[in-house]
């Protein structure tokens, strides 16, 4: 492979645990799926969410929290949830955007170019080069499981806001309403993960979420500056916290387990490697469980009953998990299958390895958890 392939090659593994194993090429369908999706944005005449959007590198990471609504025509609100965050309010006649931390304003008028927070949504049918099915999945969208496509697209132009050097993307599509619930971009050495958790879809938003007056101390400005996104790295944080249930329907809490150093292991039963690499979970806990070792096989994405057929199959003595799509799922920043994180003794994250790596790493990673 020339170095000219490596990025894409990169992008296509994270996107799908090694997508030679789990491949459906239905081209046709998925344009479909995409025009229907499209459609529905479209035709929105009211809106609130929440948009959550996740930065990684495998080891570097960021967080950004938004609250939009909107409400045509031309009016729309995005806040984000830091206070010194951005304020944007299209008010119907103007586009104002505020900068909480330098207390700074832009004001520009309302033109058909003007991109509302949905306009990617509403034009994610244009500039296709290809899409494909990639499979369908388990999604829980406020609070119900739903089923989703997951559609592979790559672009001849990316929209406008596009992290740089996007390569592909991984959109999860309510089979039933059309709804997007997550887009997964990939670059060559990089992945933003959105996740939307639509509160409203053609109901009732107040209109005075649209009403924009500059505060007494703000200044207008013709720019504002770029703020730089806070990024730390996730190893030495903090393991976020789950309970999920395991295939005997007992839960398991991850807080239960501090004093223990356990493996956190995301995995899907049509992806190969992570079939591939559960022996040497399993071979791992049966030489550590003695010394406190615990190994949580995390699904993502699949029916209980799924989950429950691998763990009757096969002579694990680890529990299978399921449930992590995509509360849980986004906490660890999982970009790809199999994501394995070793949390040790005081609960934080030691190692995280995205896709396939040589079981020796988590190996050493493992040991020198328990050693510590």
């Amino acid at each position: 492979m020339s170095s000219s392939q490596m990025p894409f090659a990169r992008a296509a593994l994270l996107a799908g645990g090694l997508l030679l194993f789990h491949t459906s090429v239905r081209a046709q369908d998925a344009n479909q799926i995409l025009q229907q999706a499209a459609a529905a944005y479209r035709n929105l005449q009211s809106y609130e969410f929440q948009c959550s959007v996740r930065n990684t590198d495998g080891k570097v990471v960021s967080v950004q929290q938004f609250t939009v609504s909107g409400l045509r025509p031309g009016k729309f609100r995005v806040e984000e949830d830091d206070p010194q965050g951005l304020l944007r309010v299209a008010d119907g006649t103007n586009d104002w955007t505020l900068s909480r931390s330098s207390d700074e304003f832009v004001k520009a008028p309302l033109t058909s170019d003007t991109l509302s927070p949905v306009s990617e949504l509403e034009t994610l049918d244009q500039h296709v080069l290809q899409a494909e099915i990639a499979r369908e999945e388990l999604f829980v969208a406020n609070g119900n499981p739903v089923r989703v496509f997951v559609v592979r697209v790559t672009r001849d132009r990316w929209p406008s806001g596009t992290p740089a050097g996007a390569q592909m993307a991984m959109y999860r599509i309510d089979e039933t309403t059309f709804r997007v619930y997550r887009v997964n971009v990939y670059s060559a050495d990089s992945t933003q993960i959105r996740v939307f958790s639509i509160r409203k879809w053609n109901q009732s938003v107040s209109d005075s979420a649209f009403v924009f007056t500059p505060p007494p101390t703000a200044h207008m400005v013709s720019k504002l500056a770029v703020r730089p996104l806070p990024s730390h790295s996730i190893i030495g944080t903090e393991a976020p916290d789950f309970t999920l249930p395991d295939s005997h329907g007992e839960n398991v809490h991850l807080k239960d387990l501090l004093g223990k150093t356990v493996v956190v292991d995301f995995w899907a039963s049509w992806c190969g490697p992570c079939r591939a690499s559960m022996p040497d979970l399993q071979q791992l806990y049966r030489e550590f469980s003695g010394r406190g070792l615990v190994v949580l096989g995390v699904n993502v994405g699949e029916e209980a009953s799924e989950v429950d057929q691998v763990a009757a199959k096969e002579a694990f003595t680890f529990p299978l998990l399921h449930g992590a799509e995509p509360d849980v799922s986004i906490e660890y920043f999982v970009d790809a299958l199999p994501t394995t994180i070793v949390v040790d003794r005081q609960g934080r994250i030691s190692y995280r390895a995205g896709g396939y790596e040589p079981p020796k790493k988590l190996r050493s990673a493992v040991v020198a958890a328990l050693n510590h």
